[in-house]
């Protein structure tokens, strides 16, 4: 018989911002977790994009070619598997808890559910990089291309930023999609606009001038002009430098982060007093 005094009780974690990141790591391992056990995503993060890549390549072959067109075309296409992987992961973030009903449990958690979701677009977010990562380099061998980065620093530094900034805007979007039934559709509707409208895979100049406001409101936009003036020689974009770039993404981020805190909290507090979030 096992008495209480040899019972171990469980580790605790004190403090508002210990608590948190515990939170987060423990989201983000259990999506790692569940995306290995479903390897379908291979299609839409990897295979997709690189055939993206092909078929650009194939367009434009003859009117241009060289290391710097090549790796151009293969960090947009690294760029798309990085945001079709945020935004497939935004919809799937809540929608998972509904498939599986699981979302009773994610709801009662001591944890405000902005923080448990955060761990899991992480976890998607990172996931696309390495995506991107992957596709650079099997795009760089089968162009059999070298590979040169101009400024490697300020690269890094723009693919973190755009990085986190893609994890915020993945966030907004879980909140968009948090009272819809129809998420896996606004993801799809979403994917190509914001290719185009963040320049994935030519400059954002060349759009019309109508389109240019809402281009200029998603931060990728910027950052994904900053990795490129960071990477390519002589690369000509948006009308600013890259520190220019750096900040408006980082301003735009904050905002993202902000709007997507307070918009979890009005969501969470009206499904729970509906008591329908967990209807499919």
């Amino acid at each position: 018989m096992v008495t209480m005094d040899e019972v171990t009780p469980g580790k605790m974690t004190e403090g508002y911002l210990a608590k948190r990141v515990q939170v987060l790591k423990a989201s983000a391992f259990l999506t790692s977790k569940l995306f290995f056990a479903d390897p379908q995503w291979l299609i839409p993060n990897i295979i997709a994009p690189f055939i993206f890549t092909l078929v650009a390549f194939f367009l434009f072959q003859g009117q241009t070619s060289g290391p710097d067109f090549l790796l151009y075309l293969v960090l947009g296409s690294g760029l798309m598997g990085m945001w079709g992987t945020t935004i497939y992961a935004s919809a799937n973030s809540i929608g998972f808890d509904r498939w599986n009903g699981t979302m009773e449990s994610t709801l009662a958690a001591p944890m405000p559910l902005s923080w448990i979701a955060l761990g899991r677009v992480l976890f998607n977010t990172l996931q696309g990089v390495l995506t991107a990562v992957f596709i650079l380099v099997i795009g760089l061998a089968w162009f059999r291309t070298g590979f040169a980065i101009v400024n490697p620093p300020a690269f890094l530094l723009a693919s973190v930023a755009t990085f986190l900034s893609l994890s915020f805007f993945g966030l907004l979007m879980t909140t968009v999609l948090l009272l819809s039934r129809k998420g896996g559709f606004i993801t799809n509707s979403m994917e190509i606009p914001v290719y185009i409208a963040t320049g994935t895979m030519f400059p954002v100049i060349l759009l019309p001038i109508v389109y240019l406001p809402f281009s200029f409101l998603l931060a990728p936009t910027w950052g994904i002009d900053a990795i490129r003036l960071a990477a390519l020689p002589g690369y000509v974009g948006l009308p600013t430098t890259y520190w220019e770039d750096i900040a408006i993404m980082v301003v735009e981020t904050v905002a993202y982060m902000a709007l997507a805190f307070f918009l979890f909290r009005r969501v969470e507090a009206y499904a729970k007093r509906i008591g329908t979030l967990e209807e499919y």
